[in-house]
């Protein structure tokens, strides 16, 4: 409960962040672009040193479908990972469609060295009959 509520005050924060160069000191985020078609949300899982830390999603506010052009960028603040070094974290994303209750596919983990005050971009491209990545830039 308590990394919920920490999280929803850090989300509430970067909502009026529209890019990845206004990062907080004590927060880091990771713009998701979504290359891939067809994709109404995107969910998250987050994991520290390999292990499962917490999850949220992402989705168009107007019920559309997200593209290369969404703003979608998700900020871990240093009270959501109780002070943890975020060093080890890594992501993986799961991409739903419209209308589907279970995800299209599940992307491996993507290991982002991470550092307060930085932001950094993962590409998230592909299909349900291909698969799904997540590629670090």
């Amino acid at each position: 409960m308590k990394k919920s509520l920490c999280f929803l005050g850090a989300c509430l924060l970067c909502l009026g962040l529209t890019s990845c160069a206004a990062a907080e000191q004590d927060a880091f985020q990771v713009q998701i672009i979504c290359k891939s078609s067809g994709i109404q949300q995107i969910f998250w899982s987050c994991y520290l040193d390999g292990v499962f830390y917490g999850s949220g999603g992402m989705a168009d506010l107007d019920g559309e479908e997200l593209t290369a052009e969404s703003e979608l960028v998700p900020c871990f603040s240093r009270a959501y990972l109780d002070g943890a070094d975020p060093i080890g974290f890594s992501i993986d994303f799961s991409p739903y469609a419209e209308g589907r209750i279970i995800p299209l596919g599940t992307t491996d983990q993507v290991s982002i060295p991470a550092q307060y005050g930085a932001c950094y971009t993962v590409i998230l491209s592909g299909d349900e009959a291909t698969g799904f990545q997540a590629e670090l830039q």
